[in-house]
């Protein structure tokens, strides 16, 4: 008696193929998005929530600010982004658009970028990934991909915050500069994203990566408010990377186009120097 196996008539068994590195950076990609989802949903909903409170506190407040600002020096408005606290696009430049806008962005990026690299190290869990034969150009390219998309999940929410308080508070300020001024915000927590991205490339732990780029972003933001003060130290403002930031309020003249492409090279070219470093690493410690 013979007994015969058959397969598929006409074909012969292949071996199954191996994901493709497309298919295993959306994966890593995934992973990493679905890592942070809590933090970044907190933070969305803050940037909701402070975005419309800035619209529902002006009404209220309005006269007081008119008299407020008639009887502070003029310096005061130069360290809002010269635009009158008594208006409604410097009550919202001041309350969210000057600090807490791209505070909140540039801790998503931070924590995000942060847990990229120096997380997986941390976990242990590198060596894991690696060995499914992704790149590591492919890993890290997936992990810079998830914490843009953990930046542009807030600053939509943030957006959206604008929008509503605008209505709420009947502040007349044009959608189109709402816009401008969340993607400037945007551009510059991605700056800071790009940082900590490439600190943990370098071979940062995971609290020295966040420690190290949030000491960059605040040290950043003291040098561009405090130097202008001085004439003879107002040029050094400009060596920073919160500069092409504070220097155009948004909210009031639009994005600046020169300003938008200096931030969106530094978070090119920075984020390039990690993935120079990162594939020639010594990963075995």
């Amino acid at each position: 008696m013979t007994t015969t196996t058959s397969t598929t008539q006409g074909r012969t068994p292949t071996p199954g193929r191996a994901p493709s590195q497309r298919a295993i950076a959306g994966t890593i990609a995934a992973r990493a998005l679905a890592d942070r989802v809590t933090i970044v949903g907190v933070l969305a909903f803050y940037s909701l929530a402070m975005g419309a409170g800035v619209g529902a506190l002006w009404p209220p407040l309005k006269n007081t600010f008119a008299s407020l600002s008639a009887s502070l020096p003029a310096g005061f408005d130069r360290l809002l982004g010269n635009v009158s606290l008594a208006t409604p696009a410097g009550w919202m430049n001041a309350e969210m658009m000057s600090l807490v806008a791209p505070g909140f962005l540039i801790a998503t990026a931070i924590i995000s970028g942060g847990a990229a690299t120096a997380g997986e190290e941390r976990a242990r869990t590198m060596g894991l990934v690696l060995s499914t034969s992704v790149s590591r150009t492919t890993f890290l390219a997936a992990k810079t991909a998830a914490m843009v998309a953990h930046v542009v999940m807030v600053s939509v929410a943030m957006f959206a915050g604008l929008v509503v308080g605008n209505l709420i508070g009947h502040m007349g300020v044009g959608v189109g500069l709402l816009l401008a001024a969340t993607a400037q915000a945007t551009l510059v927590g991605l700056v800071f994203g790009a940082i900590a991205l490439t600190i943990g490339a370098a071979g940062a732990d995971r609290r020295r990566t966040m420690t190290i780029s949030a000491g960059i972003a605040g040290l950043s933001f003291v040098l561009a408010v405090i130097l202008p003060m001085n004439e003879s130290l107002a040029w050094l403002a400009k060596l920073n990377f919160w500069y092409p930031y504070s220097a155009n309020p948004a909210l009031v003249h639009g994005i600046d186009g020169g300003f938008a492409a200096v931030l969106a090279a530094c978070s090119v070219v920075i984020s390039a120097v990690g993935f120079v470093i990162f594939p020639r690493r010594d990963l075995r410690g």
